[in-house]
């Protein structure tokens, strides 16, 4: 393996961006526009940007959360859908990135293994493979920013549902999902009950013998208007450009006053949403157990289905429901416990379980060569990584649009930037200062499975600001643009 190295100051980065996906775009774009000038490169490991929506190719896949309040504030979205397919999202992405010249400084095939603080350089020694390992070589940067989301894109978490390794089918999971793959008259079984189970479930119904959700818990199943009726009528009176914008302000009011709603009077949105099924059910399915979901509503994801095609599908005559625990896998199906005769005939099964959580996409930090665990550390302001000069976490919202989330760490990173420029300093360190109490809690407030089983990889909040977890988008915004940068932060 050759390696190479930067050799002069003109090499030093201000701004090494990890990642091309939705939050390293919107750093990238952030960073140019507060610093005209900036000396940034953002490193993708893989071959194109785009992050979740490049990776993913299984059936249906599409953003559940609207495009209005999911698209960038500097490049609003402005088609008329309000859900969206990883073509279109991908598509978006690109003119995002080429409109304002930041695929100009996107390196592809650039994987970040590892970064080193220097104390004494006050400088990042960043190490990436090229080309899968063809060489490698380092560069220095000021700051860096982890903008790899929160799960491992090379392995999927396993699958543990029992007497798996007895199917004699083929065994699919949506992360990898095989461009040889036909479903046409076949029979399928799709385990899990989230936002990917829930996606492929109507698409492969057009093509399948039969394919049957097979779900241990229920989910929250919202259908919306895949077209927004306000749009059409607004872009008769006022500009475009106007228009997005507004469409965008309501979308994020409107989610976030769902959510708090959620979670002020549960029951009365809870019976709100299981009537709303129960209208697009086909007659004579029940409503109970497959949407009496344990949990209330936005304790985990909840599922948003354009124009009820999950609904739709079921009416069909080709889709069905299964709810209860697995007893075994066979060589030929599934049996569930305390159904007797519940064999449930396949020929492939899909195991929608949920990802693998992993911090940082895998990078090895270390301060003066001293390894650090990035998710043994707590986030400052949602993005701050604790007692690690100068590097930024992006996190969007596990109930609100990603984007918000990561717009709310770009500015916190471009404050602390500027702070650092007027007062001459070269380093910034989120640090629980001597004398306080700060007690760990979860980043996300959210139950899911693979959360649960992610949490030891993944950073921490704390219990008090700045360390507590996002709490909506409106108060994170308020504080990312005018909180204390000092409270709980070293300068040197």
């Amino acid at each position: 393996m050759s390696k190479e190295k930067s050799s002069s100051a003109s090499d030093v980065l201000d701004l090494c961006i990890i990642g091309s996906g939705i939050s390293g775009i919107n750093t990238a774009y952030r960073a140019q526009a507060a610093f005209p000038g900036i000396n940034y490169a953002v490193y993708e490991s893989r071959h194109e940007i785009g992050g979740t929506w490049s990776l993913f190719k299984y059936p249906g896949i599409r953003s559940d959360s609207d495009l209005f309040s999911f698209g960038f504030e500097w490049n609003p979205w402005q088609s008329d859908k309000v859900l969206a397919g990883a073509d279109q999202i991908l598509e978006y992405l690109q003119s995002s990135m080429k409109s304002f010249g930041m695929d100009k400084r996107t390196h592809f095939n650039h994987k970040v293994t590892a970064m080193d603080w220097s104390t004494s350089e006050q400088l990042w020694t960043v190490t990436l493979s090229v080309n899968g390992g063809e060489k490698e070589k380092t560069v220095k940067a000021r700051w860096v920013v982890l903008g790899t989301g929160y799960y491992d894109y090379q392995k999927a978490l396993p699958a543990e549902i029992p007497g798996l390794e007895n199917f004699k089918g083929r065994i699919v999971h949506p992360q990898f999902w095989p461009k040889d793959l036909d479903v046409t008259g076949k029979k399928v079984a799709i385990i899990g009950s989230g936002a990917t189970a829930i996606s492929i479930f109507p698409v492969i119904a057009k093509d399948v013998e039969k394919v049957t959700l097979v779900q241990r818990s229920p989910s929250y199943i919202v259908s919306i208007p895949n077209r927004d009726p306000t749009a059409e009528w607004l872009k008769r009176f006022l500009p475009l450009a106007w228009v997005v914008t507004l469409l965008r302000l309501q979308y994020i009011l409107v989610g976030y006053l769902f959510v708090r709603s959620c979670q002020k009077d549960p029951q009365k949105n809870r019976e709100a949403i299981r009537a709303g099924a129960k209208q697009q059910l086909p007659e004579g399915f029940d409503l109970d157990p497959h949407f009496d979901p344990k949990y209330g509503p936005w304790s985990q994801r909840m599922c948003f289905v354009p124009d009820g095609d999950f609904y739709e599908a079921l009416r069909s005559g080709k889709a069905d429901m299964v709810t209860g625990h697995i007893e075994t896998v066979t060589e030929s199906g599934i049996k569930i416990k305390d159904q007797p005769g519940s064999a449930l005939d396949a020929d492939i099964i899909v195991t929608a379980t949920g990802l693998k959580v992993m911090t940082g996409g895998g990078t090895k930090a270390s301060i003066d060569g001293k390894p650090v665990r990035l998710a043994d550390k707590m986030l400052w302001r949602n993005s701050m990584v604790q007692d690690i000069p100068n590097v930024i976490n992006v996190f969007g919202y596990a109930n609100a649009s990603w984007t918000l989330g990561a717009d709310t760490a770009a500015k916190v990173l471009t404050r602390l930037m500027a702070h650092q420029k007027k007062h001459g300093y070269k380093s910034a360190t989120a640090t629980v200062k001597e004398g306080n109490v700060v007690k760990e809690a979860k980043l996300f407030d959210m139950d899911s499975t693979y959360l649960t089983k992610g949490r030891g990889e993944m950073f921490k909040a704390g219990d008090r600001y700045p360390w507590k977890a996002r709490q909506g988008y409106f108060q994170d915004n308020w504080r990312a643009t005018y909180g204390s940068l000092t409270e709980d932060m070293v300068f040197a």
